[in-house]
This record gives structure tokens, C-alpha cells and sequence, in this order.
């Protein structure tokens, strides 16, 4: 009798403790499936295409774009664990006002030569980070500046109307990337001389010969690409969106020619592409003037994080590289015995990779010929601040004011290709907590149900 009297005290409050554990679960179940419904529900204030251009030895710039338009700055820090300083985006500095905009870019001056710069992105309320980590960039040794070199042009739709607040970015070969952003009236325009080369000593150039490739992200609004050199950069003639173009040869714009369906976005593995489609890609290459030897055959795996990409083509022959899952577009010539030849700087994850190889033919055409390969493994390099950089959430908090600066361009970082990885938020924590309360009420019911018991 004593036994079953105290199994009748203790069942009510085990029932409650069940309850309450069952509750806690529930919630991390539903707080879960809200993060995975609100990250297949359209657009977000996420920032996807994070670049860094403009490295040097006291500067840097970030820029991403938004599906829905929000404000944005970034918060920075030598230490990885008190990052606070604002830098809010060019627009706001000069205005002086926090404004939404779909393309962000934000410069940060006055920073030390040599120095490591941790960073975190604020888009709308929401603060955002490199895979768990800061972002971090290393800025560059102290150099003399040589004499100015500004080019320009201007950045249209294919209707006419002009584009304001494009973010453009241009690398010269052998060089990292500048940017600038549009202004109004759909021009723009930045310092070459600024360029640094791939240790990040100031890039020495031809400035008759040199070549330049130009990448528009206008946001929402569209993408364009353009191939130019130093001897048509005063102005660039005119970039309309939508279209790939090149001004090499007497200054034309040729349309392009899609050789290859685009290439679908697979989560958590880069890029596939359809056997038929590599199979088209095969047909073209088999007759056209460009070959690639390396990777020789798509699917083909390789041993190294950093393979040599290389082919033959007629000596002089302008070809354009996308490295599509890290995000890395660089432009390569054909040298005097028809080679031509590139190491991506970013190390590669490893995986399936898929390469884009153009270039214009005999008929002033631009063709495509896509090559497909998998890097074995990966030396896992710790460098985080690259244009294929995927943020993740953190907890959000009020912002302070942004400190008005007047933005300086200046230098550099790897040319980014026209698409990033799409980040997902990381849910509310409501429904878990209502559900720990509910199984806490349940808890107190039973030890209250206890005492009516005792009673009877």
C-alpha cells in the first residue's frame, strides 16, 4: 500500500517532466522546420555574391547584393573578438543617411600595412559571418603610388536607360581586382594605377596592350561581362546589361553564342551540368581553335587543390576562364607557341568543379566550351576573405550610427563570377520558448495534482 501511494505522488510530476522535455523538443523540431520553410520562401535580406576588391595596405572593399532592398555596413575589427568598428556602404558615407539598396559596397580606409582585419557583415537587422567564423583580409606591405591612370565609361540597359549603382569590377591581367560603383547617369570610373599583382606589390602594366576584364553586378536589375584592354579604356566603350561583350578587336561588340546551357546551382556540390549538355560542349570543342588539355576530359579527377589549368589556341587569342563553383573569372592570351595557361590563387574545395572556357572565333563570335573536373582533396587553406565567401547569421542587435567618411578607391582581389551560394536565416526561438513554458506550467500542474492527492 505504501508503494502504491508513492507511485500515485510521483506519476504527476514524471508526467510533467516528460511533458516539459517533449515540449523543448517539439520546439527545436518546429523552430527547425520554419528555418527550412522560410529558406525555400523566396527572397531574403541574406547577402549573397560577397567580393573583396580593392585590397591594399590601408584599404579594402566588400560588396554583396540582397534580394530585397536593406541597409547595409560591415563591422571590423584587428580583433576577432571585439569586432565593432562600423564602415557603412559609399552611398550612406557621402549622404551621410542609412539608406535600402539591392547592391551593397563598402570601403574601409585607414587601416595598417601587414595588418589582419577581421569583418562581419550587417544586412538589414541581421549579422552575418564566413561559415561560422569572421570574415578576415590581409592587407598588403606599404608602396609609392605611381601616377594616376583613370579609365571610365558607362553602364546602360538594353533599353538605353542608364544604370545607377552597378558595382563594377575591373582586373587587369596578372592583377586583383578594383571596383567602383555607378552614379546616376550610368557611369563610372576608378585608378587603374592602383592595381596590385597576385603577392600584392603594385601590378606593372602596358598601357597600350594590356587586358582588362570588366564584371557588372547591377543586382536585381542584371549582370553584364566585357573584355577590353588598356588602348580602350578612355572611355570603355559603353557595357549594356544582359550581354557578354568584347571590344579586343576594333572596338566591336560581338554577341554571344551559348554553347552550353547554363550551369544549375546544386547545393553543397558547385555545379553539375546535364550529359547532353557536356556532350554539346564536346561537339564544339572538337572543332574549334581552342583546346583544353588540361583537365583533359570532363569528370576527369585531379590530385591537387590548385591544378594548372592549360590548353592550345592560335598565338594571341583572347580566352576568358570562369571557375564557376569558387567563384573566380580570370582572362588568359595564347603566347607566341599557341599555350595558354592558369593556376586558380584560391585553393579548391574538395569535389566537382566545372570550368567555362570563351573566347571569340574567326566569325566574331563568342563560344563557350565548358570542361567539368573533381579535385580529389583539399589542403584546407584558413584565407577566408574570397569572393566565394557564404556568410551565416548571427544573433541580430541594434546598430549604432555609421560614422560619416569620404570613400577613397583604391586596390584589389580575385574577379568574381556572376552568381554566390543563397544563405539561410537562422529562424526565431519563440516557439521554443512557449513550448519550455508550457512544459513548465505542465511541471507545476503536477506537483499541485501531487498535493491533491496527499490530501485525499
Amino acid at each position: 500500500m505504501a508503494t502504491k501511494g508513492l507511485m500515485s505522488k510521483r506519476i504527476p510530476t514524471l508526467l510533467g517532466i516528460i511533458i516539459l522535455i517533449g515540449g523543448l523538443i517539439a520546439g527545436v523540431v518546429v523552430v527547425n522546420m520554419q528555418t527550412s520553410l522560410q529558406s525555400k520562401a523566396g527572397p531574403t535580406g541574406s547577402p549573397k555574391n560577397v567580393k573583396i576588391s580593392n585590397l591594399a595596405s590601408s584599404t579594402f572593399s566588400v560588396s554583396w547584393t540582397t534580394d530585397i532592398p536593406l541597409t547595409g555596413l560591415i563591422k571590423y575589427s584587428e580583433d576577432p573578438t571585439k569586432i565593432i568598428i562600423p564602415a557603412g556602404d559609399v552611398r550612406d558615407q557621402i549622404s551621410g543617411t542609412s539608406q535600402s539598396y539591392n547592391n551593397h559596397t563598402v570601403n574601409v580606409t585607414g587601416l595598417s600595412a601587414n595588418k589582419t582585419y577581421y569583418f562581419l557583415i550587417i544586412s538589414g537587422s541581421g549579422s552575418y559571418d564566413d561559415g561560422g567564423k569572421p570574415f578576415q583580409i590581409r592587407t598588403t606591405a606599404q608602396a609609392i603610388a605611381p601616377a594616376e591612370d583613370i579609365i571610365f565609361g558607362k553602364v546602360l540597359r538594353d533599353t538605353g536607360d542608364t544604370v545607377n549603382g552597378g558595382i563594377i569590377f575591373v582586373e587587369a591581367e596578372g592583377g586583383q581586382t578594383l571596383s567602383t560603383i555607378t552614379k546616376t547617369d550610368g557611369t563610372w570610373r576608378l585608378n587603374l594605377a592602383n592595381s596590385r599583382d597576385k603577392v600584392g606589390a603594385i601590378l606593372t602594366y602596358d598601357p597600350k596592350k594590356t587586358l582588362l576584364s570588366i564584371f557588372v553586378q547591377a543586382g536585381g536589375t542584371g549582370t553584364a561581362t566585357a573584355l577590353t584592354d588598356t588602348s580602350k579604356d578612355k572611355p570603355v566603350p559603353d557595357i549594356i546589361l544582359g550581354k557578354n561583350q568584347s571590344f579586343i578587336e576594333g572596338g566591336q561588340t560581338f554577341a554571344i553564342v551559348e554553347a552550353t546551357p547554363s550551369a544549375q546551382a546544386v547545393a553543397g556540390d558547385g555545379f553539375q551540368l546535364e550529359a547532353s549538355q557536356l556532350e554539346i560542349s564536346q561537339q564544339i570543342e572538337a572543332t574549334s581553335s581552342v583546346k583544353v588539355l588540361n583537365p583533359a576530359t570532363n569528370g576527369e579527377v585531379v590530385a591537387t587543390d590548385q591544378p594548372e589549368i592549360r590548353g592550345k589556341a592560335p598565338t594571341g587569342t583572347v580566352i576568358k576562364l570562369t571557375l564557376q563553383s569558387v567563384e573566380q573569372v580570370q582572362v588568359v592570351q595564347a603566347d607566341v607557341d599557341g599555350n595558354w595557361t592558369w593556376t586558380p590563387p584560391q585553393k579548391l574545395e574538395q569535389g566537382q568543379h566545372t570550368l567555362t572556357i570563351e573566347f571569340t572565333d574567326t566569325n566574331n563570335q563568342i563560344i563557350k566550351i565548358t570542361r567539368t573536373f573533381s579535385v580529389l582533396s583539399s589542403g584546407g587553406a584558413a584565407f577566408t576573405a574570397t569572393p566565394s565567401a557564404t556568410p551565416i547569421p548571427l544573433p541580430s542587435e541594434t546598430l549604432p550610427p555609421i560614422d560619416e567618411v569620404t570613400p577613397t578607391p583604391t586596390e584589389i582581389s580575385t574577379m568574381p563570377a556572376t552568381s554566390s551560394a543563397e544563405l539561410t536565416d537562422s529562424g526565431e526561438v519563440s516557439t521554443t520558448i512557449l513550448l519550455t513554458i508550457l512544459g513548465i506550467c505542465l511541471l507545476s500542474f503536477g506537483s499541485i495534482s501531487k498535493k491533491w492527492l496527499k490530501k485525499s
